[in-house]
């Protein structure tokens, strides 16, 4: 699941090889090796955003909420719902509802976890990593939301 609301925007951290290559001709060791250091405390800091125990605890804290989150009315009619809500093809739809009674969790992050599974099934990689975004959009859908869909009859 990517959960895009705690990400980070940037993702290239390293150099730009064509804009440099022949500037390396002129550089010293000494300012080789000081950006070579400044280089590695990007990919820290970066790493150390990436698992920050905050943003890690507010994730975990809504998954256990969608855990709660019951689909209470007809699995079908609310996977249809939610797969409207989201943006699922047909298709797509069709397969997070076999792997929401393959997983036996009718709830909130049973769906998320059908659409989630359902990014691996995909032949396309730029469309199985937007379902990978588009699981983690359960965990922030309006109380109002989910009730059309957990009621679905």
């Amino acid at each position: 699941m990517i959960a895009p609301d705690f990400s980070q925007k940037r993702y290239h951290i390293g150099r730009a090889a064509a804009s440099t290559e022949q500037a390396y001709e002129l550089f010293t060791d000494e300012t080789l090796k000081a950006d070579d250091e400044a280089f590695l405390l990007k990919i820290r800091d970066t790493v150390r955003a990436a698992v920050d125990l905050t943003k890690f605890t507010t994730i975990v804290e809504r998954m256990r909420s969608a855990k709660e989150q019951k689909i209470e009315g007809n699995p079908v009619k609310a996977v249809e719902i939610a797969s409207k809500t989201l943006g699922l093809s047909q298709k797509e739809s069709g397969s997070v509802l076999n792997h929401l009674i393959q997983g036996g969790d009718l709830s909130a992050y049973g769906i998320l976890n059908a659409i989630t599974r359902t990014s691996q099934d995909l032949p396309d990689y730029d469309r199985a990593t937007d379902l990978e975004r588009v699981g983690s959009e359960v965990l922030a859908l309006p109380a109002s939301r989910w009730r059309e869909i957990a009621l679905a009859s």
